[in-house]
């Protein structure tokens, strides 16, 4: 089955419930991403061992771990010491001060302000991402941060713009975040200081800032990918891969 509906893309995990397969959805030529290749998550610090396992059922063999050190020394990855799975950490908000949301970024008046600091002030870890991609061409390969909305949506934002995904569908996979993170706020809440507590909203806006910021400075995700070290044939492997 090539089209998925969001009731088949949401993974039904009991404690990871921001957690999608970025397949099925249609592309401007007609193509459609390919299921079981990239997963969008939340936290899985409180995973059941059913949710560990459902994942590895699915098919999914890479966890790329995006958050902090902070984050992470707070809510500990149950995939530590699990040989089933490859984990990487790639820290997508460098700062030693960082608690979800960086001091030095909150002068901007929302997060789409942040995610436009994240793809320019990330690029290293960017790149590091998409060459674990690139790195697992046959892996079902899931992708988190702590909400699995802000850190992850830009990946997931490059990821469907490469494919050529129509920007409703870019914007609406960002935006229903929130909804399916009503049950893990609190949690985060108890981690974040009431002035950064706003940045757990996923207004469509937010991401519409993103993908306006991305094709006027550099046209594309594939131009931005092209600036910060992928070839282009890398570039077209990852694309490749990701459609069907």
């Amino acid at each position: 089955m090539q089209y998925m509906t969001d009731e088949e893309r949401l993974l039904p995990l009991k404690n990871m419930s921001n957690t999608r397969d970025l397949g099925g959805y249609e592309t401007q030529e007609g193509y459609y991403t390919r299921a079981k290749r990239y997963v969008r998550g939340s936290s899985p610090y409180n995973a059941t061992a059913e949710d560990i396992d459902y994942l590895y059922d699915y098919g999914v063999r890479v966890i790329i771990d995006l958050r902090s050190e902070f984050e992470k020394e707070v809510h500990t990855s149950p995939f530590i010491g699990d040989d089933r799975f490859e984990l990487i950490e790639i820290n997508l908000m460098n700062t030693d001060v960082v608690k979800v949301v960086p001091k030095e970024i909150r002068e901007y008046s929302d997060l789409g302000g942040v995610y436009i600091f994240m793809l320019e002030a990330h690029k290293a870890q960017i790149k590091q991402v998409f060459d674990v991609f690139l790195d697992h061409p046959y892996d079902c390969v899931m992708f988190h941060c702590s909400a699995g909305k802000d850190r992850t949506g830009v990946i997931a934002c490059l990821l469907m713009e490469l494919a050529g995904c129509h920007d409703y569908d870019i914007v609406r996979d960002y935006s229903i975040s929130y909804g399916l993170n009503l049950e893990i706020i609190e949690s985060l809440e108890d981690i974040m200081d009431e002035a950064t507590q706003a940045y757990l909203r996923s207004s469509p806006r937010y991401m519409l800032i993103l993908l306006d910021y991305l094709r006027e400075h550099y046209g594309s995700a594939k131009a931005y990918l092209l600036d910060i070290g992928l070839t282009e044939q890398e570039i077209s492997d990852i694309k490749e891969m990701f459609i069907v």
